[in-house]
């Protein structure tokens, strides 16, 4: 999974042996982003892949302020 953030063009590589592990790969990141950066996570893009259609990371980026 490859994140990027739009303002820096900062890019992290997250490695996911399924799919099913994006959510808790995006939890860790979520926290390593706000670690480093110092800021939060306000808006997810997305290639509307399977991982990211889930009730469950819907629920997640509801419930921390993350628009889709």
């Amino acid at each position: 999974m490859l994140c990027i953030d739009d303002y820096s063009r900062m890019t992290w590589i997250l490695f996911l042996k399924h799919k099913s592990e994006a959510l808790k790969k995006f939890e860790t990141f979520k926290n390593l982003a706000k670690n480093q950066v110092g800021r939060r996570i306000k808006c997810l893009r997305s290639n509307k892949g399977g991982e990211f259609i889930l009730d469950d990371f819907n629920e997640f980026c509801h419930k921390h302020g993350i628009r889709r």
